[in-house]
């Protein structure tokens, strides 16, 4: 880990250990030391221990009475519960964006979709998972609802969490994914709310459908789970 010094520490700490439990850096069931992380970012241990607690709000970690601090595992459950709430929340946004988008927000819209197709064209997971959250964030501003944006906002840590895992097992799915996007900004940029709101939803549970395979050890197109053991969701 880099040093860290700035006044608002424990939210530093709080974005350098999520970016790690996203990405995988530190896995599923992990443990995490509070000293030894304090050590390295060369701070006290007070900021880290209350990162660890927005981490423990943002189901990132666990805090287990006498064991510590663990990474959490995605289950199954978990998995479903989040799509239950993602299918609704986002459905929402796409309504509300294809209502209130204005100009800007349509041509902000469509420069991030063209991120994601160029993305998904050459299989670069790292710059498509990039570009879906700018997409999102376009769709948040033009949805007009503060609160709304709040509670996806929220959401996000798991949301990065479980597509980012995801989307490791499907390279060659993105330019299939990508179409969600293409059809949701056209309905946007129509207007029509009622089929954008129905597209994210049927995106939703899509990608719900694969996250559950994913976890309960299923094969994609013939590839082995176990080329991607450093990569669990469970």
């Amino acid at each position: 880990m880099r040093s860290i010094t700035h006044e608002n520490l424990p939210e530093l700490v709080t974005r350098e250990l999520s970016e790690k439990i996203i990405r995988n850096q530190l896995k599923p069931g992990e443990r995490i030391l509070e000293a030894k992380i304090a050590e390295e970012l060369g701070i006290s241990r007070s900021p880290v221990r209350e990162a660890l607690r927005i981490l423990e709000k943002n189901r990132l970690v666990e805090m287990i009475p006498r064991k510590g601090v663990r990474v959490t595992k995605i289950t199954a459950q978990h998995i479903e519960w989040f799509y239950d709430i993602f299918e609704v929340l986002y459905g929402l946004v796409a309504r509300k964006a294809a209502e209130n988008a204005d100009s800007e927000d349509i041509n902000s819209m469509l420069v991030a979709l063209k991120k994601i197709e160029k993305a998904a064209e050459r299989g670069d997971i790292e710059n498509y998972f990039i570009s879906i959250f700018e997409y999102a964030s376009v769709g948040l501003k033009a949805a007009q609802n503060p609160l709304l944006e709040q509670l996806i906002i929220e959401l996000w840590p798991s949301s990065r969490r479980i597509q980012f895992s995801s989307l490791l097992f499907r390279a060659d799915d993105l330019k299939k994914n990508v179409t969600y996007f293409q059809r949701c900004s056209k309905y946007i940029e129509e207007g029509n709310a009622l089929m954008a709101e129905k597209i994210i939803q049927e995106y939703a549970r899509n990608e719900e459908a694969f996250a559950l395979k994913i976890a309960n050890g299923e094969k994609n197109e013939g590839e082995s789970i176990s080329r991607f053991s450093g990569v669990p969701l469970v």
